[in-house]
């Protein structure tokens, strides 16, 4: 019987995946090379980036609406969560998002800010004129509800995300969708996710138009009393990129979390053998008086190093 039932599961994980398969394949064969709007790619929350980004088939708190909308179902009580970061090139990363169960479902709301200020600027000449500044800015309003197949639940989410980039005058506008699942095993610690992102038309900056970066990802997660391990497998299908993240997590006391984790192709190429560690991250999780706040450390090598913090909270 327990083996039937794994077929089953099996059989049900081959077609969600078979699904999205043949839809991202329909969007890469019409898909043009130039991809814009990179900051998408930066994953939000310091509990993901001390796991290394492998959070589809975790993602349990506020944060999962920018990693699988499906994840946000398991948010079983109002949850914000805000984060600042200290990203590459002296530019700054801000989120913030919330997640409310509404009857059977659960809706949510986030902002993701990468921000710059203070460049230089130059006229066609060379001569120095005033400072300017440039920004990146992601609203995406999220649902997400559970459905039960067999003894089994899975998650199933989609968003809506609104966007704009601007560098001085000049701006950008966009709209993209997510859809995500996760499935969780009642009889095993496992669970499973997938997450179809930036699916979009193109936007155009001045005269220069490019795709979103449309990706899918496969996770899975394994979780045994203070122990929970990630897998990811993310395919950038603009770019034709494949990379691999791998986290975990341990709570030896339920105020404490020690995370790390690897993401492999994240490495700079500088010609230092050092710079073979890069994708490695760390980080740390504590919770008292009803706040969490977590920290994680990610060296990006040349460009430097990252920092995250995140607090949320549950009301």
């Amino acid at each position: 019987m327990e083996i039937k039932n794994i077929r089953k599961r099996g059989h049900i994980v081959k077609k969600l995946i078979f699904v999205v398969f043949l839809f991202t394949q329909a969007a890469y064969s019409n898909a043009a090379a130039n991809t814009g709007a990179d900051f998408l790619k930066i994953g939000v929350g310091a509990r993901s980036a001390g796991l290394g980004n492998a959070f589809t088939a975790i993602a349990n708190d506020a944060t999962a609406i920018n990693w699988n909308a499906g994840g946000l179902s398991q948010v079983k009580q109002k949850e914000v969560v805000a984060m600042h970061s200290q990203w590459i090139a002296d530019t700054n990363l801000d989120y913030i998002g919330f997640g409310v169960p509404v009857r059977n479902a659960v809706i949510g709301a986030s902002l993701v800010c990468l921000s710059q200020s203070g460049l230089e600027g130059r006229d066609a000449n060379g001569a120095q004129t005033d400072d300017f500044g440039a920004s990146d800015l992601a609203v995406t309003f999220s649902y997400s509800r559970q459905v039960k197949l067999n003894a089994n639940k899975v998650g199933l989410g989609i968003n809506m995300k609104m966007l704009r980039q601007q560098i001085a005058s000049d701006q950008a506008y966009g709209v993209a969708f997510d859809m995500g699942a996760l499935y969780y095993t009642k009889s095993m610690p496992l669970s499973f996710g997938l997450s179809l992102q930036n699916i979009g038309t193109q936007m155009k900056f001045i005269d220069e138009a490019y795709n979103l970066p449309l990706s899918v990802t496969a996770g899975v997660g394994y979780n045994v009393g203070y122990v929970t391990i990630g897998l990811d497998v993310k395919q950038e299908l603009y770019e034709n990129k494949t990379t691999i993240s791998m986290g975990t997590e341990f709570t030896p006391i339920n105020t404490l979390a020690i995370r790390a984790g690897y993401l492999m192709n994240q490495a700079i190429s500088t010609g230092n053998t050092a710079d073979t560690l890069n994708g490695l991250g760390a980080g740390l999780g504590i919770n008292l008086l009803g706040m969490k706040t977590d920290y994680s450390f990610v060296p990006y090598g040349a460009l430097g190093n990252t920092h995250k913090i995140s607090f949320s909270s549950k009301f």
